[in-house]
């Protein structure tokens, strides 16, 4: 007897197919909030089990923004129910190396990953956030655009002025050119 089509299947793996493209970005997103990896794979949890909750009234173009979403809200609600700041822990993120690495390479990406994590958090809100979703989520403009409900010009205005913040803090504090006093731009 032929294996009936039923509905549920679909759904299952829809829900199948999900965890497995966004499981790892929704992880390191997370941890970018909570600085942990048991925390994050709770929150990233959570949000599993409200896509579960919620999947047969999602909109599948909008899931990706949806799951951002919900992680970034879950991550915050975390964060506030443990009364503290956390910060972008760039070891869990996939930093290229090389594929051999030579004495004191993972040292010094650690270090420099750090000093990054530093330069994102001192970025404008806004910015942080749109970098976080594009570099860490891995999320296209479209997608960032729905997950801070803002035109997708403005994503790209925030990432480029976010990145041009850091490349520019980024060569001072590497000492490549003299720190500027900010002037108001006429």
């Amino acid at each position: 007897m032929p294996a009936e089509h039923h509905p549920m299947n679909d759904t299952h793996r829809l829900f199948l197919d999900t965890l497995t493209r966004y499981e790892r970005p929704l992880l390191r997103y997370a941890h970018s909030y909570t600085n942990d990896a048991e925390e994050a794979r709770d929150v990233v949890q959570d949000v599993f089990v409200k896509l579960s909750q919620n999947l047969a009234t999602l909109d599948a173009e909008r899931l990706a923004p949806w799951l951002f979403t919900v992680c970034k809200n879950r991550a915050l609600d975390h964060q506030r129910k443990h009364q503290r700041i956390t910060v972008m822990d760039m070891q869990t993120l996939d930093l290229e190396v090389s594929e051999t690495p030579q004495p004191g390479d993972e040292m010094q990406t650690r270090e420099t990953a750090a000093a990054l994590r530093g330069l994102i958090d001192e970025l404008p809100l806004r910015q942080r956030e749109a970098i976080r979703l594009k570099f860490i989520a891995g999320l296209d403009y479209k997608q960032i655009s729905d997950a801070m409900q803002t035109s997708i010009g403005n994503v790209g205005y925030l990432i480029h002025h976010g990145v041009q913040a850091l490349r520019l803090k980024w060569q001072e504090m590497e000492g490549d050119i003299p720190a500027k006093p900010k002037t108001a731009i006429a």
